[in-house]
């Protein structure tokens, strides 16, 4: 019997439900009250609010400078992981011949602002994937030295693969481009290790327990120095003129350069709090315990001989088990009348999600396996 980490009454809704549907919205703490409550009286009490609010800023910075393992001055938080990827899409000066490396098989928004620029004579070149897994050395292969942005999930939202983000890093940085690493379906549940790239991003509100309107952006030193950011606003600057020379101003030298305006101070409060709870019980376990569990997922579809997308080994696979169907639609729906949540959101496709977290056990896994071999059977 594998238990869960963290058990199901400490969520919202999670009363006689399986919640497979972490990769696309995790439950909500019963905590993450709290959390809003406080920031609620914070917010009430006039200009020293600003200075609390601030306070849980330094807080979740501190935070996630110990989950992805760098100084947690050179990152800062934007509305969206999408946020982040244009901003780099904005900061890099292009030119006619350039090249950004993006797969197939990745979210829409680490492949459309790229296609922005090919009215400027920028190709963006698209690695297939092989039987759904995309080999590495087919990504290297695109990669020459007019390549400007390798950009690549190190889980992904499809097909469920982890990449290997040390290969990647070492062969796209010695080729001179920049490695943008989007975490989101990694960060929580398997390690990130943001050294390895020169942009990463991630949202937050799925796998590390948190809500919209927050997400990571880190970037490196050396990256930030080459970057021009995009958009302007007050928090950009570590000084300025006011209005005695208000053209005057000096671009803060760490990420908050990026930070045109408040970040969403009530996810970061809600965010603080989810992230508590993974670093109390370490990454490692997470993982082991995730991986566990995704194992009997992956093993028990695949024995209803459906195709499976994901990786069985456990260094290509992390939380996320994802497998095509006839009809994706009515199979999420049967399951969900059943009191199991999976994911089918871009079903057009024929692919069904099943994500195991923190709140999930065995039991869950049992019971998702029985209503697929009764929905699966009935059809």
């Amino acid at each position: 019997m594998i238990h869960s980490l963290i058990n199901k009454s400490a969520f919202v809704g999670l009363d006689n439900v399986a919640h497979f549907a972490t990769g696309g919205e995790s439950p909500m703490l019963r905590s993450h009250a709290d959390a809003v409550q406080q920031f609620m009286v914070d917010k009430g009490q006039g200009e020293p609010a600003r200075g609390l609010q601030d306070d849980i800023l330094s807080e979740v910075a501190e935070q996630c400078a110990s989950l992805f393992k760098v100084p947690a001055n050179d990152l800062t938080f934007l509305s969206s992981a999408t946020e982040g990827i244009n901003v780099l899409r904005y900061a890099l000066e292009w030119h006619a011949g350039d090249n950004v490396v993006v797969a197939d098989v990745e979210f829409p928004s680490d492949i459309l602002p790229w296609t922005t620029l090919q009215n400027l004579g920028v190709e963006v070149r698209v690695v297939k994937h092989r039987d759904w897994v995309i080999e590495e050395d087919d990504l290297l292969a695109m990669v020459d030295e007019r390549t400007r942005v390798v950009a690549i999930s190190q889980v992904s939202m499809f097909t469920g693969q982890r990449m290997d983000v040390p290969k990647l890093s070492k062969a796209v940085r010695t080729k001179g481009a920049v490695f943008l690493l989007d975490a989101t379906h990694a960060a929580g549940v398997v390690p990130v290790d943001a050294n390895y790239a020169d942009i990463m991003v991630c949202s937050c509100y799925k796998w590390l327990l948190g809500t919209h309107g927050a997400a990571v952006f880190y970037c490196n030193r050396e990256t930030m120095a080459s970057l021009s950011p995009p958009f302007l606003g007050w928090a950009s600057p570590s000084s300025s003129g006011g209005w005695q020379a208000p053209l005057e101003f000096t671009l803060s030298a760490n990420a908050d350069r990026f930070l045109s305006a408040n970040p969403s101070y009530i996810s970061l409060h809600i965010l603080n709090n989810g992230l508590k709870y993974l670093l109390d019980l370490g990454e490692e376990r997470i993982h082991d315990h995730c991986l566990q569990l995704s194992k009997m997922v992956y093993d028990g579809i695949a024995s209803l001989g459906l195709e499976m997308m994901t990786p069985r080994a456990d260094a290509q696979r992390a939380g996320n088990t994802c497998f095509m169907v006839d009809n994706v639609e009515a199979l999420r729906s049967s399951l969900g009348d059943k009191g199991v949540l999976v994911w089918g959101a871009y079903g057009n496709f024929g692919r069904l999600r099943v994500s195991t977290h923190v709140h999930n056990d065995s039991a869950d896994v049992e019971r998702l396996l029985e209503a697929m071999r009764e929905c699966t059977t009935a059809a």
